[in-house]
């Protein structure tokens, strides 16, 4: 039996639902099969048969299951989903550990995007937009590296651009990725360097403002090239570090 859930029934719903989905994600339940129970996960959880309920709901929440008449709820393959919670259960395994090859996944489908949204901003950029990137620019500039005000600002940046495309799809990606960038952050901020970053900033806002699609674009391909190796490298660094830590015995 699983440890008993003691948070008041909200948090044990969001407790028992995140670990189910770290279950269906990692394999451990099978795509196509069907989950136990309600009574019987209650038992396994140590919760109420409302609190399984409850969990299940938001497993359907993150198109992860589905309540089948006459069957149970199915499990759904987790490629269906498109939650952040589902994808930041794909980068971090069990023990927190980020998975490298779902990470460069990520990484290549973000320089991608980034680059498109970049190159439309620029060919759609208003002067209210110039002066929402600007802005966003100065807050990450004043900031401290590392700091909740310097990850708040560098997702102002991602908003203020992705609304310059006029592409709502764009925003809502912009803050999809603010989601996912929050457990990013600590290998994110290894590739940041204060003085290249403002100057790089600034570069490319100056092409936003000239219209320049092509530099737009460019700078941002080229930052993503050069970024996405160091945040692989510091993955790979820090997964040596955590199988070469000594492990202590109780």
């Amino acid at each position: 039996m699983r440890a008993p859930v003691t948070q008041p029934s909200s948090r044990k719903a969001d407790d028992v639902a995140d670990d189910l989905l770290r279950r269906i994600v990692s394999g451990e339940i099978a795509v196509g099969s069907v989950l136990p129970r309600e009574s019987d996960l209650a038992e396994s959880y140590g919760v109420g048969r409302s609190v399984v309920r409850e969990a299940n709901k938001l497993l359907e929440v993150h198109r992860l299951v589905r309540p089948t008449r006459r069957l149970g709820t199915v499990v759904l393959d987790p490629l269906c989903s498109v939650t952040p919670a589902v994808l930041r259960a794909m980068l971090f395994g069990d023990k927190g550990q980020v998975d490298r090859a779902m990470l460069g996944e990520f990484l290549e489908i973000r320089a991608e995007l980034d680059e498109k949204m970049t190159r439309l901003a620029a060919e759609r950029r208003s002067r209210e937009d110039l002066g929402a990137i600007e802005r966003a620019i100065e807050r990450i500039e004043l900031s401290e590296p590392g700091s909740e005000a310097r990850f708040s600002a560098s997702s102002e940046l991602g908003t203020a651009l992705a609304r310059a495309t006029k592409n709502r799809i764009f925003v809502m990606l912009a803050h999809w990725h603010a989601q996912i960038a929050v457990d990013l952050e600590p290998l994110l901020s290894k590739v940041r360097e204060p003085v290249a970053e403002a100057h790089g900033h600034r570069l490319l806002l100056d092409a936003i403002r000239a219209r320049d699609v092509d530099l737009a674009g460019r700078l941002v391909a080229e930052f993503h090239r050069w970024a996405n190796q160091r945040i692989l490298g510091a993955a790979r660094s820090e997964r040596r570090a955590h199988r070469e830590r000594p492990r202590t015995t109780s």
